[in-house]
Order: C-alpha cells, then sequence, then structure tokens
C-alpha cells in the first residue's frame, strides 16, 4: 500500500517546510514533552500555521509530517533533525527553492517507509515518485499528452507492481490491471501527489498530474540524474533506516539549468541568479498558462487591465503568466491541486516591465531576492501605482 500523512496536506507546502524546518533545528535533541508549550508556540508563530488542537501534543499529530518530508523524527523522546532539516533551514543552503528539495527527495523516498505502522524491511523497495514520474516521461516520447489520474496510478504503477528501478521501456510497455481501490488508499495518493507536484515541471490540476517539460536534454538528465532510486539496505531499526534514508554525503546533486530568451529585458532579470531561473520557468510554463486562460477566459493583463483580444484582434491569448511570490518560493498547493492564487496574467510589455521593476528594487535595497510574500506582493502593487 502506498501510504502519505492524510490531512496534513498544507503542512507540506514547500515555504511552510522551511519554516518548520528553522524551528525544528532550534528544538534538535531536546525532549519535547518538557517544553511542549514553547514547541508548539514557536512552530505557530514561525510558520504561521496552527499546529492543533491543543489537547493533544504536536508530536502525536504531526510527527509524520517531520518524517514524511525527511525533515526529524523523535529517539528516546527526543526530537533528532536530519540532513535535509539543516539544509531547509539554512538561509544560503543547498536547497534554494523547491526543485532542489525535491530533486534530491524523489529518488530516497521509498515504502517500506519507517514512519508507517507495520515497517517490515524485508518487503520489497518501491520508489513511488520515480515510477510515477517515468511513466509520465515515456508518454512524452510517445507525443501523448504526459498525464496520470489517480485511478491509473493505480492499475498501472501499482498494479503492476512498479519499483522505480525499472528501465524505461518496461514503462512504455505497461497495460492496466485490476486493482481495488479503497477510499484511504486513494485520499493518501491523491495527497502525495500533490506534495510531489511542487517540483516545477509537474502540475495537478483537473485530477491529474502533469509533466510540464518537454526539452530533450532535460528529460535525460531527470532520468539519469534524478530518477534512479538510490539504493541501500532496509534496516531492521527504525531509526536507523530513517536516518539512512535521510543522509546528505558529499555534494548535493543539482539539476543543470536551460535558459532560453526572446528579449534582453528577460535575461537582465535572470542572469546570475539561479533561483530566478527557477522563477523564469514558472513565467514560461505551457501547462501553467494553459490552466490560467481555462480559468480566465478574457485575455486581460492584471496590470494594465488592458484586454489583449481588443487591443490585438489578429491575436488569440497573448497573455503571460508571472510569479507573485519571492522568486525561490514554490506554487502554492491545495487539496485539489496546483493553486492558481500566486499567478497573474500579463501583457508581454508589462511582463517585461516588471522583471525589470523587480530588478531595479534589489539592487536599490541590496537583495537578491523578496523577504516575504507580502514584501513581493508589496513591490508588484507598487509597480502597478507607477503605471501612467
Amino acid at each position: 500500500m502506498w501510504r502519505w500523512d492524510q490531512g496534513r496536506l498544507l503542512y507540506f507546502q514547500f515555504d511552510v517546510l522551511k519554516s518548520i524546518a528553522s524551528v525544528l533545528v532550534k528544538f534538535d535533541g531536546v525532549k519535547i514533552s518538557d517544553c511542549e508549550d514553547l514547541f508548539r508556540e514557536t512552530l505557530t508563530k514561525e510558520t504561521g500555521m496552527p499546529f492543533a488542537p491543543a489537547h493533544y501534543t504536536v508530536l502525536r499529530n504531526y510527527k509524520r509530517v517531520f518524517e514524511c518530508a525527511f525533515l526529524a523524527t523523535v529517539a528516546d523522546r527526543k526530537l533528532i533533525v536530519t540532513d535535509f532539516c539543516r539544509e531547509l533551514a539554512k538561509e544560503d543552503g543547498a536547497f534554494s527553492n523547491v526543485d532542489d528539495y525535491m530533486l534530491s527527495y524523489i529518488n530516497r523516498f521509498r515504502f517500506p517507509f519507517s514512519a508507517f505502522d507495520g515497517y517490515d524491511p524485508a518487503i520489497e523497495r518501491v520508489y513511488p515518485f520515480c515510477a510515477v514520474i517515468k511513466y509520465l516521461i515515456t508518454l512524452v516520447h510517445k507525443g501523448v499528452q504526459p498525464n496520470i489520474s489517480l485511478d491509473e496510478i493505480f492499475h498501472l504503477i501499482i498494479a503492476n507492481h512498479c519499483t522505480g528501478f525499472e528501465e524505461m521501456s518496461f514503462y512504455e510497455s505497461l497495460t492496466p490491471k485490476e486493482y481495488t481501490i479503497t477510499d484511504t488508499e486513494k485520499r493518501q495518493l491523491r495527497e502525495m501527489i500533490i506534495f510531489i507536484s511542487q517540483l516545477s515541471i509537474l502540475k495537478v490540476y483537473d485530477g491529474k498530474l502533469w509533466l510540464d517539460i518537454s526539452n530533450q536534454s532535460a528529460l535525460d538528465e531527470l532520468v539519469l540524474k534524478f530518477l534512479q532510486p538510490i539504493a541501500s539496505t532496509p534496516k531492521e531499526n527504525r531509526l536507523e533506516e530513517f536516518m539512512t534514508l535521510t543522509r546528505i554525503s558529499g555534494d548535493i546533486v543539482l539539476p543543470t539549468l536551460e535558459v532560453f530568451v526572446s528579449d534582453i529585458s528577460d535575461m537582465a532579470f535572470i542572469e546570475g541568479k539561479r533561483k530566478r531561473v527557477e522563477h523564469f520557468r514558472v513565467d514560461r510554463s505551457p501547462l501553467l498558462r494553459k490552466y490560467y486562460r481555462e480559468m480566465n477566459q478574457r485575455p486581460v493583463c492584471h496590470m494594465c487591465h488592458m484586454d489583449v483580444s481588443v487591443k490585438y484582434p489578429w491575436t488569440d491569448y497573448m497573455l503571460d503568466i508571472h510569479h507573485l511570490l519571492p522568486l525561490s518560493s514554490s506554487i502554492t498547493i491545495t487539496t485539489k491541486g496546483t493553486s492558481l492564487q500566486d499567478i497573474v496574467g500579463l501583457c508581454p510589455s508589462c511582463h517585461r516591465s516588471i522583471h525589470l521593476y523587480y530588478s531595479k528594487w534589489l539592487r536599490k535595497s541590496g537583495q537578491d531576492d523578496f523577504n516575504s510574500k507580502t514584501e513581493a506582493m508589496d513591490v508588484y502593487l507598487s509597480a502597478i501605482k507607477e503605471i501612467a
């Protein structure tokens, strides 16, 4: 059974995980039962999330969140943080954005997983995220829209006992098999798929997980560097197993970033800044653009309020997608999937101008990125006010 921490999805948002990590490292090695109120208060204050209900301990309700996210566990009633947690907590850590974290995560997370009841190291190892993404890539190779529904994951991936170790040719020949799906399994699968969809090349909408990339060199790199399971012999001891999975030894493997620019203002915005390149990916996401268009039928620029189809009647839907959050932030997820609350549609002129406005503001402020969602939104609204 593919399992996840059901009902805590919003705590798995990348920005929230970073905030949680910054708190957990402060309590590393501490017996939480001796400072329960302080632990809950600090988590609530620094993450903006409620760690409720108050009549249960935080670890009773959220220990599995910490474990599934590779942040921390408990041993001898003491909190034990992981290498992943320490990197996320650093201001200039290796996990500077959601892709760095997710691409280091997907080929490590496996079943059996020590956070769940019935952990048995003798059970065959399964790397669920590697298996699902490999299948999506084979759809790209076939020229088919790369998406998969929850039911298809059950009948194609789970029913065929895919482990993530298989070669790509194995996934190309998959055919559906019978599988009896329970409501509990489906809810847990939905949440783990929405969690992984924070990876910039994935989106969840219309009840399906979509692969949002078609560049062949990027796909090849994804398969060779990030979809090969990091295999180790499962440990009998749960703590040893968990700490082995979350241990970082040597340099963290990061993706190569290919940038294609059509305007000098784009290059001025992204040059030399890895996280800005990630933001650039969001701006140029064809799947997000399609999703946004479905939800916003008229192509009206959010900045200048121009209806582009009226101004340029020979065009179809000439709007770009723009990310409103700090450049290193991931797009918000909800219980339904990828959210559009963090993006707006801009005409090409306003889109180029806002990138230049951000660059100017950040240079003047001596910053590489916005410090918060509020600051990013304030700067965006300031730019709108300055439009003549």
